[in-house]
């Protein structure tokens, strides 16, 4: 598994430096043919400055996936990638070369043009999620002609470059790259890669299941030339493989599972058995995300992750992933300092609602600010958790208690009415103040301290009390792997109008495919569904 995984990363990491050799060579071309080669010769600022419009010429490779495997296998799609990409790379550079022409703006006014932008920036990203991703697209090219023309900045302390101003010396330098970079890639990818090394650089995939899914699926990827290696079928009944279609055998029960990993170098798995046991599913999941195996679902095995998120592709499949965690001591250590900063952040410039919230607490019913109920952290460690008191300080726990425990034994069903709320509704031991908060979730706000006491995180699965979790199953108890958090993949997707076993299913989702890039985005949602007061009651 080491030696493939070292082949995939060379497969990148050559694509990547090869576009950047051939962008440069193209913008040499480009100035050699213009004449304007003699005003970079020997100056190491205007080198510097052809370096940064090159690498803006490929900026929005990654952003099409242009460096994965599973997006390369087909031309068609290569071309139509690569074509996207150089459509907002030169609409990058036409703002870079506006932004270092246009001297004016950064003059006398520039303090009041920045603000413009940034407002006009703030107001794109909040209507980018009602729109097209376009729109996420051109904030994006924005920010990477903002980075771009810094870097010039520093890079070129005497003077912007001279050609760097020329448009006509851009523009030819620019249609050399797209030509000589397309014809690089379609040489590289589907030549060197695709037919000459494709036996180094295909990943071995075994398949757990024996229908019709599983069938298609071989089928696909052997039809489609999928850059993949099908070893054969997992299944529980030996005898039925997939010698219809594409002839391959069935390797063993899901029982022999991991031998069969090792035996076969297997580095992906794809589920499709719609029978396979939950706990069974998610024992397969640990070991192999552990082992840097990345895991692929039929949606229908998970159709919660189908309807609330957007599916990963399998080389042109809609499909469910879920990725192995690499560097995850780093990740944590980065997400910590991260949440204590924001957390510090948050505290200070909410403090006077606080003290609002608390002042209206205590004016409204007897008894203390804060809640305290112990709940269930990492690692089923018990933390007492911070809320503001939101009912009568006398309650009694038996309703919810009651409540919990029907909706974990699935007793709670609202199929016949799908509007109806999973969480208790008009509960009588909320106070007027109670009611309010809950509406828009302040209750939740001095949990912030938790997060600063290295108790909880900003995001990540909600925290349950300890009689919810002695109800749990097994799995269920997967969700207790990492951090409790303020906000989660179930509150912005789900919330109160999922099943329990939906919302582990998200919970469990998040901590398999956990990053950075998600938890921002995760943080982002948690402001409209407040502010929608969807689920809150």
């Amino acid at each position: 598994m080491k030696k493939k995984f070292s082949f995939m990363t060379v497969y990148s990491v050559v694509l990547l430096v090869c576009d950047i050799a051939v962008t440069i060579g193209a913008f040499l071309l480009g100035l050699w043919l213009t004449g304007w080669n003699v005003f970079v010769h020997g100056d190491i600022e205007a080198i510097l400055g052809l370096v940064i419009l090159c690498l803006a010429s490929i900026s929005f490779f990654q952003t099409y996936q242009l460096y994965s495997y599973h997006f390369l296998f087909s031309r068609k799609e290569h071309l139509k990638n690569i074509a996207k990409a150089f459509c907002w790379s030169f609409f990058t550079i036409v703002t870079i070369f506006f932004f270092l022409n246009s001297s004016d703006l950064f003059g006398n006014e520039s303090s009041r043009f920045m603000a413009m932008l940034m407002c006009g920036a703030i107001v794109m990203l909040f209507l980018s999620r009602y729109f097209t991703r376009h729109l996420l697209e051109f904030l994006m090219a924005l920010g990477f002609a903002f980075l771009f023309v810094g870097m010039t900045g520093l890079a070129c302390k005497d003077g912007i470059p001279v050609f760097m101003t020329d448009k006509f010396v851009i523009l030819i330098c620019f249609l050399f790259t797209v030509v000589l970079l397309t014809t690089s890639r379609l040489l590289l990818v589907h030549v060197v890669f695709n037919k000459w090394l494709r036996r180094r650089f295909r990943r071995q995939v075994a398949i757990v299941g024996s229908d019709s899914d599983a069938d298609s699926i071989a089928k696909y990827i052997v039809d489609n030339n999928v850059p993949f290696w099908v070893a054969g079928t997992v299944g529980s009944q030996s005898s039925r493989n997939l010698k219809q279609s594409v002839g391959k055998k069935c390797l063993g029960g899901v029982d022999k599972l991991f031998d069969i990993v090792e035996q076969f170098h297997i580095d992906d798995l794809i589920i499709t058995d719609e029978t396979i046991d939950k706990s069974q599913l998610f024992s397969i999941l640990d070991y192999c995300l552990s082992a840097g195996i990345n895991v692929w679902f039929s949606p229908k095995l998970l159709p919660i992750i189908d309807v609330k998120l957007r599916l990963d592709n399998f080389c042109g499949l809609s499909m469910i992933l879920m990725c192995s965690q690499k560097n995850t001591w780093l990740f944590d250590r980065v997400k910590h300092i991260l949440d204590v900063l924001f957390a510090l952040l948050l505290c200070c410039l909410l403090s006077p609602l606080f003290l609002l919230i608390s002042l209206a607490i205590k004016l409204d019913s007897a008894g203390p600010v804060f809640y305290r109920p112990q709940a269930i952290g990492k690692n089923g460690v018990v933390f007492y958790l911070y809320k503001f008191r939101s009912m009568r300080a006398d309650s009694d726990s038996k309703i919810h208690k009651d409540y919990v425990s029907q909706l974990i034994k699935g007793e709670i069903d609202t199929e016949e009415d799908d509007d109806t709320p999973l969480k208790i509704t008009d509960d009588p031991r909320v106070t007027k103040v109670g009611k309010f908060i809950r509406k828009y979730s302040l209750d939740e706000l001095p949990q912030l301290f938790n997060v600063l006491k290295d108790e909880m995180s900003l995001v990540g699965p909600r925290p349950c009390l300890p009689y919810e979790f002695e109800l749990y199953k097994d799995w269920h108890k997967k969700r207790t792997a990492v951090w409790a958090g303020i906000t989660g993949l179930w509150q912005v997707t789900g919330r109160s109008e999922v099943s329990f076993d939906d919302m582990i299913l998200l919970d469990l989702y998040y901590i398999y495919n956990r990053s950075l890039a998600l938890d921002f985005n995760i943080l982002f949602e948690t402001l409209f569904v407040v502010l929608g007061k969807k689920g809150a009651y």
